[in-house]
C-alpha cells in the first residue's frame, strides 16, 4: 500500500472533485495520504492469454464456511500476479456510503465519496512477504496478497490467512483482511523474478517453507536492517513457536537458555542418569535412550541437568552469539 503527502500540482488543486478525470484523482489522493500505487492490470496492455506455461496460486476466503480454491494464472515477464487479482479486489465491497465514509474517517482519510468509489472501482492488489527469498530455500519467496483498500472497505480478518502469517513468524497484530491469496516468486541467478506454483497441501504448517520462514525472516532483517533486527527477535515468534512438546519430552526458549523436560520413571536416581552435551546435540543414554540434533550451538559448558518429579530437566546455554535470538523450532532437522 504506497502513501504520499503534500500537494497535488495547481492545476489538479484549483478543480472541483466532481470535475478530476481518474488520472487526476488518483493524483488528489496520494497528496492526502491515501494508499493509492496504480496495479499493474493498468499499467499493461494486452494481458489476453497466450498459451504460455502457467502457474498455481491459492485463494483463502475470508469466509471459514469457503474452502481453499487452488487456481492457476499465466507466467509473465516478472509478477503476474497483481494483475491477475486487481480485478477481484474491484468495487466497494457492498458498502453504503455512510459506512464507507466512516471507515475513511476511521483512517483520517478526509476525501470525497465519488473520488473512494473511483478509485476502488479500478481495484488493486497488495504483495505481502510471508517468506522471504534465500539462497538456502532455492530463491523462492512466498506472498500473500491482499486487497490494498481493504482498511478503508473494512473487510473482515481473514483468520486463516492471520494464523498462516503467525506461523511464518508474525506477531499477532499482523491481520490479514479479506480475500487473500497466496503464491510463489522464483529469483533466477540475474535477479529476474517469475512466478511459479504454490499448491493447497502447502497451506499445512508442516510445510517446509513455513517451517523454514521464522529463521529465514529474521536472518533477512538482521542483514538488511540491523537496527530493528533486536527488537524484531523480542516480538517475531509467536509464543506457540518458542516451545513444542512431543511423546518424550517438551521444551521452551527462556531467553538465553532453552529448557528440555524429558519424561522418565518418578524415584530415578542420580546414578541412573548419563547425560552428554555437544556443541549441536544432546545424548541421553540412561535412563532411556534418547539423541537431539539441535537448531543451534550452545555452551556445552553452561548447560546442566536435574532431576524433577518424573522428569528430568536439562537446560542449555545459548552460544555467545545467538543468545539474543530465539529457536523456532528445538531440532535441526526440518
Amino acid at each position: 500500500m504506497s502513501k504520499a503527502s503534500g500537494s497535488a500540482s495547481p492545476q489538479i488543486e484549483a478543480k472541483a472533485e466532481e470535475d478530476l478525470s481518474s488520472e487526476e484523482r488518483l493524483e488528489w489522493l496520494r497528496a492526502r495520504g491515501v494508499l493509492v500505487e496504480e496495479p499493474t492490470s493498468r499499467r499493461q496492455t494486452g494481458t489476453k492469454s497466450t498459451g504460455g506455461p502457467c502457474f498455481k496460486y491459492v485463494k483463502i476466503p475470508h469466509d471459514e464456511d469457503h474452502a481453499c480454491e487452488e487456481l492457476s494464472g499465466e507466467v509473465g515477464t516478472g509478477d503476474a500476479l497483481p494483475s491477475i487479482l486487481s480485478p477481484a479486489f474491484a468495487g466497494g465491497a457492498n458498502l453504503s456510503d455512510d459506512e464507507l465514509l466512516a471507515h475513511a474517517s476511521a483512517m483520517g482519510q478526509n476525501v470525497g465519496l465519488e473520488a473512494l468509489r473511483s478509485v476502488m472501482s479500478l481495484g488493486g492488489a497488495e504483495a505481502f512477504r510471508l517468506a522471504v527469498p534465500t539462497d538456502a530455500n532455492g530463491r523462492e519467496g512466498v506472498y500473500a496478497y491482499l486487497d490494498e483498500a481493504s482498511a478503508v472497505k473494512g473487510l473482515p480478518t481473514n483468520k486463516r490467512a492471520t494464523a498462516l502469517a503467525r506461523s511464518a513468524g508474525f506477531p499477532a497484530t499482523c491481520l490479514l483482511c479479506g480475500d487473500i491469496y497466496i503464491g510463489r516468486q522464483k529469483w533466477n541467478a540475474e535477479g529476474l523474478v517469475e512466478n511459479i506454483d504454490f499448491a493447497i497441501p502447502e497451506l499445512e504448517p508442516t510445510s517446509l517453507w513455513i517451517r523454514r520462514a521464522p529463521t529465514e525472516n529474521l536472518e533477512f532483517q538482521k542483514a538488511t536492517q540491523p537496527d530493528a533486527h533486536g527488537e524484531a527477535q523480542q516480538g517475531a515468534f509467536p509464543a506457540d513457536l518458542c516451545s513444542g512438546e512431543t511423546e518424550h519430552y517438551s521444551w521452551k526458549d527462556q531467553g538465553e537458555e532453552i529448557e528440555i523436560l524429558v519424561k522418565i520413571e518418578k524415584g530415578t536416581a542420580k546414578r541412573d542418569v548419563k547425560v552428554e552435551f555437544k556443541r549441536k546435540e544432546i545424548v541421553i543414554s540412561k535412563p532411556l535412550k534418547l539423541s537431539l540434533k539441535l537448531f543451534k550451538t550452545v555452551e556445552t559448558d553452561g548447560c546442566n541437568w536435574t532431576l524433577g518429579d518424573g522428569q528430568l530437566v536439562l537446560t542449555l546455554e545459548k552460544s555467545d552469539g545467538d543468545k539474543d535470538a530465539l529457536w523456532p523450532r528445538l531440532l535441526d532437522a526440518i
